[in-house]
Formats: structure tokens, sequence, C-alpha cells
């Protein structure tokens, strides 16, 4: 199996991007330049953009990189913590923690008012905590949150909008002038807020199904039918929360993608993607027959990703810049750009993109393969050994060692406490989506069935935090992988104890001959000539999504067999061996 390494793009400043990205019936193509000096691409969460070239990095957990132009790269830890998201204002940085925390980084005097500890002595070389959402007396924590140009909003776990940074009328809290260094209370019952790095106004949902808007509303970017600016939140018409997929507001125009994947403007012309000004948001005719699943916009440029990794812009190329060698050049209507090459032959690579103000980052999607091989076998129910049965009409084929690992329960306990409250079949779909790939997308959902289950929520535990302790569970291992000794005259094998789910799950070969064995068997021979110690770490793989090498490893040896097994073994295309392995080499 050979894999491509993946890189992180560039393209900027703004005003040359459009010239560069968008073809013109010339044969010269646009470029792109790559980032050499930022590794690991396959690694890369998200990258957030602000002002100029800058951009912060989000890595694994909780790694954080910060680029800044002529400057060394920075790099951040926040200790203890799991990073759950990164957002981008105008020389601002915020970073929510899974534990509810806020962190910031932020230059001083640069007209933004986070809450800091400190924002007179702030600059980009430290991560501070947030004081209003990290003190324990507060028990504020924070769900999710968007940040516009100088203003920041929060939506906390109960439900209640808070905003703070530069007013004008922009925080939507009644004021129209005095900024707010504090956060303000907005809005109650909130699910959703969205934002944009240059934008005037913001939207939030509720957990009415609504949308609702606040803030100037230039060109009619609110999208509520007139150009009346909002202090207050005010209900956006026709739109039900649940519909939309993302939603951003781009100076003085908005876009709004649905989760079928259409494509809506509104605002002003030469920005909104349509013919004319708009106060109420309509469908961009060139995006009609595409689906687009990407969307992000700078303060004059919109850019949106389809499904099949094509990529349409539109906007003002200019940016402010008139004298610019490239000259002024406007873009009315959506235009495909042209990819690097790179992801031309690669439509299995999946994209992400991101604009500051000035720039554009095109990079790969994450994908954690561990969690990945565990959704395609929920999804495909194969070997399935036993059932969740509730209500005598509502059965799922599960797989008991999966299930009761994560909920530390057994089958029939389940079960029994499941059928003491009424739980629809889609509702006991979703709590099997997070016991098999942690997925969290109805938490209040969630809550109620783990209360029914008498287990705290959130878990403490992640998914691959679980399937390590199941690792070190040596009484539940039910197989034996059989290594053949080559130091021995006869026929000598090795033994390793394993999960048979887990490596059925994790790697096609063993997927296959376990399909040719009874179920009765209990074990397998390896019949890949690999040293036991290069197994046993792939092993390890397997569980933790982790290559660990010790000292004691003949290194260059087990870095030769592992990057073999990944086509012996048959991985996932996305596994993250070769990029690990290279960085161990280049540390020798």
């Amino acid at each position: 199996m050979t894999q491509t390494r993946t890189q992180i793009f560039y393209s900027g400043s703004i005003n040359k991007s459009i010239n560069q990205l968008f073809n013109q019936n010339e044969n010269k193509s646009p470029r792109w330049t790559p980032l050499s000096k930022i590794k690991n691409a396959n690694k890369v969460r998200k990258i957030v953009s602000g002002n100029r070239q800058n951009c912060l990095i989000w890595k694994g957990i909780n790694n954080l990189e910060f680029y800044q132009t002529r400057n060394e790269p920075k790099f951040f830890t926040i200790e203890n913590e799991e990073i759950k998201d990164i957002q981008s204002g105008c020389w601002t940085y915020l970073i929510l923690v899974k534990s509810g925390k806020v962190f910031s980084l932020a230059q001083k005097n640069s007209g933004c008012e986070v809450p800091l500890s400190d924002p007179q002595s702030s600059t980009f070389e430290k991560i501070r905590p947030v004081p209003f959402f990290n003190k324990k007396e507060n028990n504020r924590k924070v769900e999710t949150f968007a940040m516009v140009g100088w203003s920041n909003y929060f939506v906390c776990k109960d439900g209640k909008l808070f905003g703070n940074g530069f007013n004008e009328g922009r925080l939507g809290d009644g004021t129209s002038n005095e900024s707010k260094n504090l956060p303000v209370l907005i809005f109650e019952n909130v699910t959703r807020v969205f934002g944009g790095v240059k934008g005037y106004g913001f939207f939030f949902t509720t957990k009415n199904n609504e949308l609702y808007a606040a803030g100037q509303n230039h060109g009619g970017c609110l999208g509520i039918g007139n150009l009346t600016d909002q202090i207050s939140p005010v209900k956006v018409p026709n739109w039900k929360a649940e519909d939309i997929l993302y939603l951003q507001t781009n100076h003085n125009h908005s876009i709004l993608i649905t989760k079928e994947g259409k494509t809506y403007g509104c605002g002003n012309d030469g920005l909104n993607g349509l013919p004319q000004d708009k106060s109420t948001f309509t469908e961009i005719e060139e995006l009609k027959n595409k689906k687009v699943v990407e969307y992000f916009g700078g303060t004059r440029i919109s850019l949106a990703l389809t499904n099949e990794n094509e990529l349409f812009g539109w906007g003002f190329g200019s940016d402010n810049h008139p004298t610019d060698q490239y000259g002024n050049i406007t873009i009315l209507k959506p235009h495909k750009f042209n990819l690097p090459e790179i992801f031309q032959n690669n439509p299995s690579i999946k994209l992400k993109i991101t604009c500051g103000t000035h720039c554009i980052y095109l990079y790969p999607s994450y994908n954690n393969c561990l969690i990945q091989d565990f959704q395609k076998l929920f999804e495909s129910k194969i070997f399935c050994d036993s059932k969740l049965s509730l209500n005598e009409n509502i059965q799922f084929p599960i797989h008991k060692i999966i299930v009761e690992s994560r909920t530390n329960l057994q089958i029939s306990t389940i079960e029994d406490l499941l059928n003491k409250e009424s739980f629809s079949k889609q509702e006991i779909l979703l709590f099997l989506k997070w016991v098999y790939f942690d997925e969290t997308t109805n938490a209040d959902l969630l809550k109620r069935i783990f209360n029914s289950l008498n287990i705290s929520y959130p878990p403490k535990n992640t998914f691959q935090k679980d399937l390590h302790d199941l690792f070190n569970d040596e009484d539940s291992k039910d197989f034996t992988l059989l290594i053949k000794n080559d130091d021995e005259d006869e026929e000598v094998y090795e033994e390793i104890a394993v999960h048979k789910i887990v490596l059925l799950t994790r790697s096609g070969l063993f997927r296959e001959m376990f399909e040719n064995t009874t179920e009765e068997s209990k074990s397998v021979k390896d019949y890949s000539g690999k040293s036991i110690e290069s197994i046993e770490i792939l092993i390890k793989y397997f569980y933790t999504g982790k290559i660990e090498l010790t000292a004691d490893n003949d290194i260059l040896l087990i870095i030769e067999e592992l990057e073999d097994s990944i086509e012996y073994y048959q991985l996932n295309e996305n596994s993250n061996i070769l990029s690990r392995l290279n960085e161990i080499k280049n540390k020798l």
C-alpha cells in the first residue's frame, strides 16, 4: 500500500489569492504554496487564522502550534485537558477544552477586549485561562463558542449565551456603544452560535429550533428582510435550526449551508454570491447542483468546498490594495478554483479550508482511524455475538466486550436499567453510536440514558482511553495470536493474548482469517515472518492508535517491519503509522 504524504497549502495575501487561484483561461495553473515547516498534516484537527498570515494549529488531543510571519513557531500544550475546539478573531485566539474551560492567546493593545487575567501584559508568548469561565465558584462550563472580529460569544452547557468585547451594537445585549470586558448574558436556551473572523453580526440557534441574528446589518447581512441594525437578537424568518449545517457572517454578507449541502447568501452583491443585494437568504444559482460540505470566508472572499473536493470561490480580490500590481478583480459568481495536484490525484483525501483576513489555508481533514474502524464495525454489524433487547420489541445486535467495557456494566444490567424508562429505538441507536465510536451529537439524550445507567456524564474516559484499558485487561482476552519463533528448529510459537474483535476491526487480514475459522477456534497463526517485538507493538497500536518504540528494540528493524505491516495487514488507509515512524527516524 502506497501512502501519499499529505501537506498543508497556503495562498495569500487575499489580494493576490484570487488571481493565483482563479484560472482566467490561462495555461498557467494557479499557485498554492506547500508549507513544509508545518509537519504531519494528517494529524491536524483544525487551523484557524486571524489577521495577516498568523495561524493557530490544533494537533492531537491538546497540542497547539502558532505560526507568525517572520517569527519562529511557538508550541503549546494545555496540560491535563483535552481540546474541543479553537476559534480565531482579530489578533485573538480562543481555545475550548472538553471540561468547559476557555483559554486565550492574544496580543495586547490590539483593540480586543477578551477577559484575560492581565490584558495589558498579554502577548502571543503564553496561553492564559479566561477567569470568567475557569473559576470553580462560577460553575460556568462552555459547550460551544464563536468569535466575530473583536467580539466573542459563549454558549454554556445550561444554554445561556454570553458575549463580550467590542460593541457598537454587535454584542446583541441591548446596548449600542459600550464595550464589555467581562461577558454579559445575551439569551437563554441557546444550542449553537455562529460568527466570522471579520463579521459585524452573529447568529445563534435555540432549543425551540429557531434561528436568531443580532449586530450591525450592513447590506442586509443578517438575513432578516431589512437593513436595520439589531442591538438585541431578532428571529430570522423561514429557517429552522435543525436544517443548518454552517452559517458565517463576513464583513457585509453572510453565507448559510444546509445539512443537504445547499448554499444560500445574503448581503451585498459581489460578496454574497448572488447577482444583486439580498436582505434574506437566497440560494446561490451556481452551486445548486453541488453539495457543499465545508465553507469559510475571510474579509472579502468566500470559499466553498464540495463533497467531491471541488473548491469554489467568489468575492473581491483587492482587499483594500487598489494599487497592488495584481490590480482589482471582483468575482461576482462562484468560480471553480484549481486545487494542488496532490489533492487532484487523491479524491479519497477529504479537505478542510480556512481563511484569515489576508490568507487561505487548505489541509487534509483529520481522520482518527481508530474511531473510523469501530464506526465501520458498528455499521456493518459483522461478528456480533450478543443482543441488546429492550421492551421485547427492540433488539440490537452488538459486540458484548465493547458494550460492557465502555459502560462497565453487564448486558443484562443495561437491559434492566434501560427498560425502567421509555426509550425509542432511535434513542438507543444514538447511545450505541457513543459506545462504538464516541459520537455525542445529542448531549441531552446521552445525559438521560447515562442517568438511567447510573453513569456520570460527561464520561471521564474517551473511547481511546477505554480501548487502552481493554488492552491492559488480560482476563477478558479471548483469543491467542501464534507467532513462529524462527530461532527454533522445530515449529515453536510464541503467544500473544488479544481480543478477537479488536484484531478483526483494525486489520483486513485478520478479518479475512476469522471469516475462515470456526466460532469455536481460539487461536490463529501469524505467517508474516515479522519479529515478536514488532507484532507486539502493532497489536498495541490496534488498541491505542499509537506507535511506541523503546531503546530495547532494534529500532531500524522494527521501523522497517512496521512500514511493511501497513500493506500486509491491510490497515486503514488513514493510518498514521508512516508519519509517526518518519518522526522517529528523523530523531535518530
